[in-house]
């Protein structure tokens, strides 16, 4: 077994691309079949060898030392390969940007900034964190005070709107969505 792993694979790949050549030329359609069978046979005889060798004869160190060294080479080229995902974070990013710019004038209707946006895939929303808007202009406004039970403030509270509904279903128009995908944190 003087041959190395690559060498052997080379040698099936050129085998399959003779094979591939010869179906092609073949006298018809007819015998397309039979052909393929033979070919078929003849691939998995050049895999059955190498494995035969492994279980039947006492060469199986040197087999087994060409496995490691296969092994090891693509250990090192794994090492030399440098995984960068920066085109789809800066993507994601630029999105989020432009989806924040739309959103902006709307939360500023509504006397809110937007903190931070975020496109997300699975599953698929927007996320938008707001705030109150922050400025030494803006007057505090106290609606009238009322006093009222315990009871009373269980169902006020049960179906009290949080105030991010009309936001909400502008934040889908400007968007061109469903409400459903878009959510809002405060």
């Amino acid at each position: 077994m003087g041959y190395s792993f690559l060498e052997f694979m080379k040698r099936i790949g050129i085998f399959i691309i003779c094979a591939q050549s010869f179906l092609h030329f073949t006298a018809g359609k007819s015998y397309e079949k039979y052909v393929k069978l033979l070919i078929g046979l003849m691939i998995l005889a050049q895999f059955i060898v190498p494995v035969r060798a492994v279980f039947l004869s006492g060469e199986n160190a040197e087999l087994w030392e060409e496995v490691e060294r296969f092994q090891k080479e693509l250990d090192e080229m794994e090492a030399d390969i440098i995984w960068e995902y920066q085109e789809e974070n800066g993507a994601a990013a630029a999105l989020s940007e432009e989806v924040k710019g739309k959103l902006e004038g709307i939360a500023g209707e509504y006397g809110f900034e937007i903190k931070e946006v975020t496109v997300c895939e699975e599953p698929p929303r927007v996320e938008v964190t707001v705030g109150k808007k922050r400025g030494g202009e803006e007057r505090i406004r106290i609606e009238k005070i009322e006093v009222i039970s315990g009871e009373e403030i269980g169902q006020r509270l049960a179906g009290a709107d949080t105030g991010h509904e009309d936001m909400k279903q502008d934040f889908a128009a400007a968007l061109h969505t469903d409400e459903e995908y878009i959510v809002i944190n405060e």
